[in-house]
């Protein structure tokens, strides 16, 4: 096949994991807060979308990522994105225990 055709096909199967993941965590966290009751942009909807819809969002990206055999550009960007989190927490922290210390 045609590299250029290639590279639009991924391009496409690409936009289409972003396009259905943000749908199905957007829907899907709609019925998730409203079976718990919280009510948009207060305390307990951060604390749900922190616990519940960021997981779920990086969750659905590689199945779906895997569906449109794209698995290997998604896996690699989703390790990058947990090791930032990791040094992340890791500094945060660190620098809370400096603070009360």
């Amino acid at each position: 096949m045609n590299t250029k055709v290639k590279k639009t096909i991924n391009f496409i199967s690409i936009i289409a994991v972003f396009a259905l993941t943000g749908s199905s965590t957007a829907f899907l966290s709609g019925l998730f807060m409203s079976w718990l009751g919280v009510k948009p942009w207060t305390f307990g909807y951060f604390i749900g979308w922190l616990f519940f819809i960021f997981p779920l969002y990086q969750v659905l990206t590689i199945v779906y990522a895997f569906i449109f055999r794209q698995f290997d550009f998604f896996y690699s960007r989703q390790k990058k994105i947990a090791k930032k989190l990791v040094e992340l927490i890791k500094r945060t922290k660190s620098k809370l225990a400096d603070q009360f210390s």
